[in-house]
C-alpha cells in the first residue's frame, strides 16, 4: 500500500513556468469555492457551524467573557479548543460571517491544493508542469470527498492543520522541526499522537521541539487567558459531552470509541476501548515507524495520524481528512508499479470516502428511525479503512522482511 514510495530528495523545478496554467486552475478553483461559499452564507445562512464557534470564540477573547460558558446556534454547540486557539480564532470576529465564512474557505482549499503538491513533490514526479497536472487531477477528485466537503461546509481547521504537521515534519531546517507540530496540537489536542511517534523513530530533538512547542501554546494561554486556562486543562478537555452531546451523535463517531458506543448489547465499554487503545495505539505507532523507514516519512505521518483517529475518543468524518495523503501516496504507487490490483484498491477506498458518508447523512436526515445497523455498518467504514490499513502495511513489511532473510540466506 504506501510501502515502497520513496520520500526521496526535494524535488526542483525543470521548467520555471511549467504549470503555471495549471497553478492558475488551482488558485482559480480556491476563488469559485470561497465566492460560493460568501452568496451561500449570506442568502441562506446556514452551514459553517465550526467556524461560527471559532468566531464566537474570539469575541469572546475580546470582550473578556469565559470561552468555555459559550453556547452558539440552536444546537447549543460550545468551544472545544484551547484558549492559544481562541486566542488565534479573534481575528475571525473582526470581519462578517460572510467574509470569514469565504476567506476560510480560500483558505483552506489552497492549503488543500498545497498538501497535495507537497505529497506529489516528495515522492515521484519531478518536472513541474507534470507536478502540477498531477496536483490539479489529484483536487478534482478529492474535493468531492466526504470528510473534504464536511471540512470545507463545516469551517472546520483539519486542512489547515494537516498542511501544518505535514510541512513541519518533512521540510525546513532539521532543528527546528517538530515546533510546528507541538503549536498544532496546542489549538487541537489531537496532533499530539505525533510526540509518541517521533520518539519511536528515534527523532528525540524533534519529539523535544514539538513538546516544547505544544508546552509554549499552554503557558501563552496561562499568561493571557489565566481563567479560560483553568477551566481547559482543569477538565473540560476531557469532557467529551461538549463535542458529543448532540442526539444521534454517535453515528458520526469514527473512531473505536464510537463502535463500541454503537455495539448492539451491555459491554464494559470504557475498559473495553482503553484496552483496544493501547493494542491498537503501540501496535499502530510501530507500524507508522517501520512505515517510516521503508516508505519515506509522509508514510510515516500518514500511518501515525491514522493511529490517532483510532484511538480518540471523537473522530468525527471531517477528522478523516488525512484520507487525502493516504489516496495520493497510494494512487502514486500503484502508477508506478502497474499493479491493477493496487490500482483497483486506490478506487475501492476512494469509494469508501466519498460515499458512505453522504448516504449516513441522508438516512439520518430523511429517514432518523433507520438509523440502525446498517447506518453503523456506514459510518465505521472509516474505522474499518484504517484498521486495515495498519494491518496490510503490518503484513506487507513482514513478508518483505522473510524474503530478506530467505534471500541472505541463499547468499550465505
Amino acid at each position: 500500500m504506501l510501502s515502497s514510495v520513496s520520500a526521496g530528495p526535494r524535488i526542483r523545478s525543470g521548467k520555471k513556468d511549467g504549470g503555471s496554467f495549471q497553478m492558475a486552475c488551482g488558485v482559480l478553483i480556491a476563488l469559485s469555492g470561497a465566492l460560493a461559499a460568501f452568496a451561500f452564507s449570506a442568502i441562506y445562512a446556514k452551514g459553517w457551524i465550526d467556524l461560527e464557534v471559532y468566531r464566537e470564540g474570539g469575541a469572546a477573547v475580546l470582550r473578556r467573557t469565559s470561552v468555555y460558558d459559550l453556547v452558539v446556534g440552536e444546537r447549543w454547540l460550545k468551544f472545544t479548543y484551547s484558549p492559544f486557539a481562541a486566542m488565534l480564532f479573534t481575528p475571525l470576529a473582526l470581519v462578517g460571517m460572510e467574509i470569514a465564512v469565504a476567506l476560510w474557505v480560500l483558505i483552506s482549499i489552497l492549503a488543500l491544493e498545497a498538501v497535495i503538491w507537497v505529497l506529489i513533490g516528495r515522492t515521484t514526479v519531478k518536472r513541474r508542469d507534470r507536478r502540477a497536472t498531477h496536483t490539479l487531477l489529484a483536487v478534482v477528485a478529492i474535493l468531492p470527498l466526504y470528510p473534504v466537503t464536511l471540512t470545507l461546509w463545516n469551517g472546520q481547521i483539519g486542512i489547515i492543520l494537516l498542511l501544518a504537521i505535514v510541512v513541519d515534519l518533512t521540510h525546513g531546517k532539521e532543528k527546528w522541526r517538530g515546533i510546528g507540530t507541538g503549536i498544532a496540537a496546542g489549538i487541537k489536542l489531537t496532533p499530539l499522537i505525533f510526540i509518541p511517534y517521533l520518539l519511536v523513530t528515534r527523532r528525540f530533538r524533534a519529539a523535544l521541539m514539538a513538546g516544547l512547542g505544544f508546552l509554549g501554546t499552554v503557558v501563552l494561554g496561562f499568561l493571557l487567558l489565566p481563567a479560560d486556562s483553568r477551566d481547559y486543562w482543569g477538565g473540560a478537555f476531557f469532557d467529551t459531552q461538549r463535542v458529543a452531546a448532540e442526539q444521534g451523535a454517535d453515528f458520526f463517531n469514527q473512531s473505536l470509541r464510537g463502535v463500541l458506543m454503537l455495539m448492539p448489547g451491555s459491554w464494559p465499554t470504557v475498559p473495553l476501548w482503553l484496552a483496544l487503545c493501547a493494542v491498537v495505539g503501540t501496535g499502530g505507532l510501530l507500524v507508522a515507524a517501520r512505515t517510516a523507514k521503508k516508505a519515506g516519512e509522509l508514510a510515516g505521518i500518514t500511518a501515525c495520524a491514522i493511529v490517532g483517529l483510532l484511538v480518540s475518543p471523537v473522530s468525527w468524518p471531517h477528522h478523516w481528512v488525512w484520507c487525502i495523503p493516504l489516496l495520493v501516496l497510494w494512487a502514486q504507487r500503484a502508477q508506478r508499479t502497474e499493479a491493477t490490483l493496487e490500482k483497483v484498491g486506490v478506487g475501492f477506498l476512494w469509494f469508501v470516502f466519498l460515499l458512505p458518508g453522504y448516504i449516513a447523512l441522508a438516512i439520518l436526515l430523511i429517514y432518523p428511525s433507520h438509523a440502525g445497523m446498517w447506518l453503523m455498518l456506514l459510518t465505521d467504514s472509516y474505522v474499518l479503512s484504517g484498521l486495515l490499513t495498519l494491518l496490510a502495511l503490518a503484513v506487507c513489511f513482514s513478508r518483505s522482511d522473510r524474503r530478506r532473510r530467505r534471500h541472505g540466506s541463499g547468499d550465505g
